[in-house]
C-alpha cells in the first residue's frame, strides 16, 4: 500500500494541484502549434499576395535564352525597358533599352546602354531596335526584345523589368524634396509643334528636380549630336537616382514601392527583386559601370539610324557582360539599306558611377 503523500502546509498542497492541472496534453498542444502556423501561414500568403498585386507578373523567360545553369549563381543579366508611347505614335516603344548585368562573384555592375535607333533589322518595321517591342510576332511583347538581343549579340537574359517612362515624373515627385540630379550638358528643350526653344539649364551642374522637369530631360533630344548626349543625360540620371536611393537605404525605398510598382511588369517574384536591389546598393559606386558602344549614325532609306561597330561591339560584350561564357565571334543584324548621308561613329564610352559624380564634384 502506497503512502499518501503530506504537505507542511496549506499553501503548498495547493500549489501541487495547480501544477497538475497545468499538465500539459500533447492533443492540445499539437492542435495549437498547428493553428499557430496555418495563421502565420496565411499572413505570410496574405502580404505575399498583397505586394505581388501592387506590380504587373509577366511571363517567365524561356529556359534557353537565360543564363546557363553552371554559372547562374555568379552572374544574373537583366533587361531594363522603359516604355514610351508619345503623340506621334499608335503603339509603345522601348526608348530605354538597358541591359544590367550583375557579376556576384565580382562584386560588380555593368549597363549596358543601347540606342534606340540601334538598327538590327527584323522583326522591326523599322529595322531599329527600340520598335521590336511592338512589331514582333510574341505575345508578350518584352520576349521579342529578349529574343533580339539574344540572336543577335549572343546575351542571355535571366530577368526583365518594364516600367512606363512616364512613372519617372511620379517617383521623382515622391522624392522628399525632388531629386538633387547632375545636368552633364546645358539643356534646350525644342517645341514640335511650334518649333521655339526653352532654355532649360544654361550650363552642368547639380539641380534640384521635380518629376515634370526630370521626365523632359530624360525626354529631350534637342542636342547637336542628338542620342549622344542623350544617353550621356540618362546616364548621369541613373548616376544621381543610384547616389539618392543608396543614402537614404532600403527601408526608405521600399516606401516608394506602392506608388511606383503599378507602372511595372517583370517575371521577378518580389523577394528576389528585394534580394538584387540590396545586392546592387550594397556594390561600391567605382565598381558600377555605364557603357556605351560606338555606333555610326546614317540616314537610311530616309530615317536616321545608327549600326554597330561589329569589332568593339564584340570585345565590349565579350569582357564586360559574358565573363564566365565563351565568347562571341560575331554578331548578327541585316543588311543596311540604301545610305544617303554619313554621320560618322561615336566613341564607346566606358563612365563608372564613381566617375560621374566626382566629375560632378561628388
Amino acid at each position: 500500500m502506497s503512502e499518501k503523500k503530506t504537505y507542511k502546509s496549506e499553501k503548498s498542497a495547493e500549489a501541487a494541484s495547480k501544477r497538475r492541472k497545468k499538465k500539459k496534453n500533447p492533443k492540445k498542444t499539437l492542435i495549437a502549434c498547428l493553428l499557430c502556423i496555418a495563421i502565420i501561414g496565411g499572413m505570410i500568403f496574405a502580404v505575399d499576395k498583397a505586394i505581388g498585386n501592387m506590380y504587373n507578373v509577366g511571363d517567365e523567360i524561356p529556359e534557353d535564352l537565360t543564363t546557363d545553369n553552371s554559372i547562374d549563381q555568379d552572374v544574373v543579366n537583366i533587361l531594363v525597358c522603359g516604355i514610351d508611347w508619345d503623340d506621334s505614335r499608335t503603339a509603345k516603344m522601348t526608348d530605354v533599352i538597358v541591359y544590367a548585368s550583375l557579376d556576384v562573384k565580382a562584386g560588380k555592375v555593368n549597363l549596358l546602354q543601347i540606342p534606340r535607333d540601334t538598327y538590327v533589322g527584323e522583326p522591326s518595321g523599322t529595322g531599329k531596335i527600340n520598335a521590336v517591342y511592338k512589331d514582333g510576332s510574341e505575345k508578350n511583347q518584352i520576349m521579342n526584345v529578349v529574343k533580339t538581343l539574344n540572336e543577335r549579340f549572343g546575351l542571355t537574359v535571366d530577368h526583365y523589368v518594364t516600367v512606363d517612362m512616364d512613372s519617372f515624373t511620379i517617383l521623382v515627385d515622391h522624392i522628399e524634396h525632388g531629386l538633387n540630379m547632375y545636368v552633364p550638358c546645358p539643356i534646350i528643350l525644342l517645341d514640335k509643334k511650334t518649333g521655339k526653344e526653352q532654355v532649360l539649364y544654361e550650363e552642368a551642374g547639380w539641380y534640384t528636380v521635380d518629376g515634370a522637369t526630370a521626365e523632359a530631360i530624360l525626354r529631350n533630344r534637342n542636342y547637336p549630336d542628338q542620342d549622344v548626349s542623350r544617353l550621356q543625360v540618362q546616364s548621369a540620371f541613373y548616376a544621381s537616382l543610384i547616389k539618392h536611393f543608396k543614402e537614404v537605404g532600403v527601408v526608405v525605398c521600399a516606401q516608394l514601392v506602392p506608388t511606383f510598382a503599378k507602372f511595372v511588369t517583370t517575371d521577378m517574384h518580389w523577394t528576389r527583386m528585394v534580394a538584387l536591389v540590396t545586392e546592387v546598393l550594397n556594390i561600391d559606386f567605382n565598381n558600377m559601370q555605364i557603357i556605351k558602344p560606338s555606333v555610326h549614325g546614317y540616314v537610311m532609306d530616309g530615317q536616321a539610324i545608327v549600326a554597330v561597330e561589329e569589332e568593339e561591339w564584340l570585345r565590349i560584350l565579350n569582357e564586360n557582360f559574358r565573363p564566365y561564357q565563351e565568347p562571341i565571334t560575331d554578331i548578327n543584324t541585316d543588311e543596311l539599306g540604301e545610305i544617303t548621308q554619313d554621320y560618322g561613329a561615336t566613341q564607346t564610352t566606358v563612365q563608372t558611377i564613381g566617375g560621374i559624380l566626382a566629375g560632378a564634384g561628388e
